[in-house]
């Protein structure tokens, strides 16, 4: 999606926020930046982990503007390696399998299928897992694709709700943290795509990061990174 598009979406949607203006919020404790109207309403909280570690340490960023809905869910998964390894040491001493007298194949035999570390496919995971619980609380998905941002993958997912509004949402995995952009508008209103596709990933100067393709190369969390496109455009 290019940036001229991107402007050209917020203009088309500016009568609805008269009352309010549309500002580039920087969040320096996560690392984004995104359209918001005024200062959004931060909450420390936590989400769930697929694989049941202890619940992770999240922010949600939240703004109305009418009838529309505007959230940011920024879930840390930085500690998860270490989480898994703490939970893996902890298997294998239940099953005696810690034991310096046992051979591989008797450490093996304790341990079974029961002691893996699930840490790659649970960060690698994220994203599908956060787009799945979204699906599992529509009563119909009407869009489901691959998705990018700045060529950060992500997944796009719209859905029809139980009370027949709708969520526009794009899920975004960048340097360990989960980025997850929803927008809820009521039955009939019009899309809102425009927040999610002013969605900024930041670095540790808090500037926007933009990558450039490289053949089917774009920016995936824990693989080689693409090249950077050209700043200052």
């Amino acid at each position: 999606m290019t940036r001229l598009l991107s402007a050209f979406l917020v203009l088309v949607a500016a009568p609805a926020f008269a009352q309010e203006s549309i500002t580039d919020y920087v969040s320096k404790l996560d690392y984004f930046s995104i359209n918001f109207s005024g200062q959004p309403k931060i909450e420390e909280t936590t989400y769930p982990d697929e694989y049941r570690l202890a619940p992770l340490p999240a922010r949600v960023y939240t703004a109305d503007q009418g009838r529309n809905h505007y959230k940011v869910t920024v879930v840390d998964y930085r500690d998860v390696p270490k989480m898994h390894a703490t939970r893996n040491a902890k298997c294998i001493h239940d099953a005696g399998a810690d034991n310096p007298k046992l051979t591989p194949q008797q450490r093996r035999d304790l341990i079974g299928d029961t002691c893996q570390d699930e840490t790659v496919k649970d960060i690698r995971g994220a994203m599908m897992w956060a787009t799945w619980n979204i699906i599992q609380r529509a009563a119909k998905v009407t869009y489901l694709a691959h998705y990018n941002v700045d060529v950060i993958e992500g997944h796009e997912v719209h859905t029809i709700n139980p009370d027949e509004s709708r969520t526009y949402a794009a899920i975004h995995m960048y340097e360990n943290r989960l980025y997850i952009i929803e927008t809820v508008v009521p039955k009939n209103a019009p899309a809102a795509n425009w927040f999610q596709i002013s969605l900024r990933m930041l670095d540790e100067s808090y500037k926007p990061v933009r990558y450039q393709y490289s053949g089917l190369m774009m920016y995936s969390n824990g693989y080689p990174k693409p090249p950077l496109a050209a700043q200052g455009r």
